[in-house]
């Protein structure tokens, strides 16, 4: 039997040791070869459990950036309307078009007796229908709306909380609580619209459901910005 054994191992090509070894790497190949199921259970278990925890923490900072987006862009027209007024030495005001979510900067144009969008080069006079002003806009972000919830302090700038005074269209005739307007004059006063006196009551406040956020002119021209969360009135300076 010996003899033949032998005879066979030696016409495969492979000793007896060889086979066994090739066998042996088979079967380990044959092991690797893939996950089994409980490791691919134990896998998408921990996917999903990161992606709940990141979803939501995700989404909260898209919305706190959103706001704070907002809030820098009308401080930035608020505060190029002081000084168009100043360098055109008439009035300039933002307006904000609260049932739009929508705000222009406006300037007083003498020779037309009206108001004119601040980017049109032609100086086509504004016109207003249910409080929207034509000519570009901008708008607030998604999921951003002008308000301030129910809060009922405003921050240390002002004594109440409130959007600014309606606007006035150009006949001086009023636009309504859907609008709201921080009015400057040729010295960066921020004025009532209809007496023309100084006043300190400018302001904006946007809100996100989560936080407000707020503009506010001081009588004497001062512009500060606050935030404060939307469940208590603890107002910050930003």
């Amino acid at each position: 039997m010996v003899p033949i054994l032998l005879h066979l191992s030696s016409s495969s090509g492979f000793t007896t040791t060889q086979t066994a070894e090739r066998m042996k790497k088979i079967a380990n190949n044959k092991r690797q070869a893939g996950f089994s199921t409980l490791e691919l259970l134990v896998v998408i278990a921990m996917s999903v459990v990161i992606t709940a925890i990141a979803i939501p923490s995700y989404l909260n900072t898209a919305a706190y950036l959103r706001a704070a987006g907002d809030l820098r862009s009308l401080n930035g027209i608020t505060a190029q309307a002081k000084m168009r007024a100043a360098a055109d030495f008439t009035h300039a005001r933002a307006y904000a078009d609260l049932n739009g979510n929508s705000y222009q900067l406006q300037v007083w144009y003498k020779t037309g007796s009206c108001w004119v969008a601040d980017s049109d080069r032609t100086n086509t006079c504004l016109t207003y229908t249910s409080g929207h002003p034509s000519g570009a806009v901008f708008n607030l972000s998604q999921g951003v709306t002008f308000g301030y919830g129910s809060l009922t302090a405003g921050p240390p700038s002002q004594t109440s909380i409130a959007q600014a005074a309606p606007c006035l269209d150009n006949s001086n005739a009023t636009l309504g609580s859907t609008t709201a307007c921080i009015v400057f004059n040729s010295r960066g006063i921020p004025i009532n619209p209809t007496s023309l006196a100084p006043v300190a009551t400018g302001a904006f406040y946007i809100t996100n459901g989560t936080v407000v956020d707020g503009v506010t002119a001081s009588a004497t021209g001062s512009l500060l910005t606050w935030s404060t969360p939307a469940g208590s009135a603890n107002w910050k300076g930003q």
